[in-house]
């Protein structure tokens, strides 16, 4: 049986955090905000993402975050869009900070 995840994160350093949006799309999730994927994973596929995460989310500093959220059909079916429901194309994928 597998849930909706939304997951969200807060990480400082470009590279790892384009680490981090690479291995979200390595387990089919889709982004749906700069720092935010929504997608379906079986619960070994989800243990084998956070291990994953888990390990990355080491070598970063300690305010970095990636938080986690399980939806059941019913919770995911309910959302509410709004505005246009954009697709980010790859040129929108990194967000520069001055």
């Amino acid at each position: 049986m597998s849930l909706q995840y939304i997951v969200i994160y807060d990480i400082t350093d470009d590279v790892l955090r384009g680490k981090i949006s690479e291995r979200l799309k390595d387990y089919g999730l889709e982004r749906i905000q700069f720092s935010a994927f929504q997608g379906e994973l079986r619960r070994h596929e989800l243990e084998s993402l956070k291990t994953d995460l888990r390990k990355m989310i080491d070598k970063g500093i300690e305010t970095d975050s990636i938080v986690i959220f399980p939806l059941c059909t019913s919770c995911f079916n309910a959302k509410y869009v709004i505005g246009a429901h954009k697709e980010m194309k790859e040129d929108e994928t990194r967000v520069s900070f001055f």
